[in-house]
This record gives structure tokens, sequence and C-alpha cells, in this order.
């Protein structure tokens, strides 16, 4: 009988502990945000910046310029998405590039200078 107990805690604890874990690697967070862009160049360089650690989806849709996001909170943060885009040139909501990091889009994605194409 004391056998029985100890292996229906022993499961139930060990239950408990798989479901815990499982909860804290899986925890994932969707968000949506603008960036600034002008034309079909710029989708693909916005959403291949998402192609990182820890990014598991990324959808940009260049009629609203709305950027959707799933990633994982333990491995990426939301701030570091938006450097991720001002790194290759855009400015988000939230984070303004460079001049520099400005210079490096295609000449035809210059969405500070033209309309959208």
């Amino acid at each position: 009988m004391k056998y029985a107990i100890f292996s229906l805690v022993t499961a139930m604890f060990l239950l408990q502990s798989a479901t815990s874990f499982s909860q804290e690697t899986k925890k994932t967070e969707t968000i949506t945000f603008w960036v600034n862009s002008v034309c079909g160049r710029c989708e693909q360089t916005i959403e291949r910046a998402m192609d990182t650690k820890g990014v598991l989806t990324a959808d940009y849709n260049l009629e609203n310029q709305m950027l959707t996001v799933t990633y994982k909170t333990k491995n990426i943060t939301e701030t570091k998405l938006h450097e991720l885009l001002n790194e290759v040139g855009y400015d988000t909501d939230k984070s303004k590039c460079t001049d520099e990091q400005y210079s490096r889009v295609h000449s035809c994605c210059k969405y500070r200078e033209f309309e959208k194409h």
C-alpha cells in the first residue's frame, strides 16, 4: 500500500513538473506593429530580417504596412525585433533607424523620399 501511494505521489509530481516545464519553454507571443515600406522588395527584406532564432512566424502586409510576428519570449524580445528591422534600414512604430542604417535599403525602397509604387 505504501508503495502504491508513493508511486502515485511521484507520478503526480513528475506530471506537474513536465507541465510547468513545457509551459515555460513554449511561451510565445504574437504582436503586430507598423513598419514603413514602399514595395514588394521591402516586404521580402522585412520578413527576412525576422528569420532569426526565436521567431516562429513573420508576415508583413504591405498594403497596411503591418508586421505580425510570433516569437518565443525566452529567445528574443520585442525590442530586439524592432532593432533587427532598424539594422536592415526600416523604421518601426517604436524605433527609427539611423541614417547609416537607412542607407542600406535598395534605391527603390527609399520610403522616406518616395511615394508608394
